[in-house]
């Protein structure tokens, strides 16, 4: 119940990490004025091109997981492959959302990555695979809510790992979609 939660949890450590190193090194080096040229001054250009890459590597790794751990190893999942594929897309948009987001706000190589790192491990605490956000103060359940593990959490536990339709979790779904956009 836990490994095929927590696994994904901390590749999308790794992800968050990843988005925020490959933003700053281009301002770290020096190489931000040579990457935005390249992308004819267009900066939505310039971060898909490298984001994007990344992305499909990210997207490869999360459905090779989760097919050895629900089709290999049989792991139940009685929420089906669409829920699967939708999950897997989300969860990793949401994750490059999310260390672009910190980035932006932190825009220091070290400092960037610091925080997706102090965010990342806090997520352990608050997804609620462990402990229930239900049964955390009224606070940390508010806060558990600006975390995307949280909402792969959710997702995971009510649909793919109970089978209930992707309906019942439409507000983790749209924070998904939220992270993503930041």
């Amino acid at each position: 119940y836990l490994s095929n939660s927590l696994a994904p949890a901390c590749f999308f450590l790794l992800v968050f990490l990843i988005t925020a190193y490959s933003i700053g090194t281009e301002l770290k080096f020096g190489r931000s004025k040579e990457w935005l040229a390249m992308a004819g001054n267009n900066i939505f250009v310039a971060i898909t091109g490298k984001l994007l890459p990344q992305f499909l590597i990210f997207l490869s790794v999360v459905y090779g997981y989760m097919f050895y751990i629900y089709y290999v190893l049989d792991f139940p999942h009685p929420g089906g492959v669409g829920v699967i594929l939708i999950l897997g897309l989300l969860s990793v948009l949401a994750c490059q959302g999310f260390g672009m987001f910190i980035f932006g706000i932190m825009p220091s190589l070290r400092m960037s990555m610091s925080l997706c790192s102090l965010w990342a491990s806090v997520s352990f605490s608050v997804m609620g695979a462990t402990f229930p956000v239900s049964s955390m103060d009224p606070e940390l359940s508010a806060i558990a809510q600006l975390f995307p593990m949280r909402h792969y959490f959710m997702i995971y536990q009510t649909c793919l790992f109970s089978g209930f339709p992707l309906t019942d979790v439409w507000p983790n779904v749209a924070a998904l979609i939220i992270f993503r956009s930041e």
